[in-house]
């Protein structure tokens, strides 16, 4: 049985993540509740500097050096949205990154190709993670 605690979590990311329209919100909270994808949704972002690390090691290669996705990947099945475009960005919620990262992009309704990171990141180099791509927008 969830905890209490646990129960808000899940309601609380699950209402951040209303506004993107690729997630169900059954499918949001049944992706919340495996791989422990479920943060406290207070302040999801850390260490910009820390996360450029982490990006420049395992992200760049397919999303860009600056988010851009101007890299071309043969196998990609969907080329990844421009994290360095604000007023997309301004679409996207913390907590919608935060699954993108934890789930992969089958977790939310996009390519396969992007593996789930959540059993090799941990929840704050995910937050680090989070606060480096919106460097690239400035949001």
């Amino acid at each position: 049985m969830q905890s209490a605690q646990h129960t808000a979590r899940l309601t609380g990311l699950l209402a951040a993540c209303l506004l993107v329209p690729a997630l169900a919100a059954a499918e949001f909270t049944t992706a919340l509740e495996t791989n422990n994808c479920a943060p406290a949704p207070e302040n999801l972002r850390g260490d910009p500097e820390i996360g450029q690390e982490l990006h420049e090691e395992h992200c760049a290669s397919c999303h860009g050096l600056s988010g851009g996705a101007d890299v071309v990947v043969m196998h990609m099945d969907q080329t990844p949205a421009d994290q360095s475009d604000p007023e997309y960005m301004q679409t996207i919620p913390d907590a919608y990154l935060y699954l993108a990262i934890c789930r992969g992009g089958e977790g939310i309704g996009k390519s396969v190709v992007m593996a789930p990171w959540g059993d090799f990141f941990s929840d704050q180099e995910i937050r680090d993670l989070i606060a480096w791509i919106r460097t690239f927008s400035g949001t």
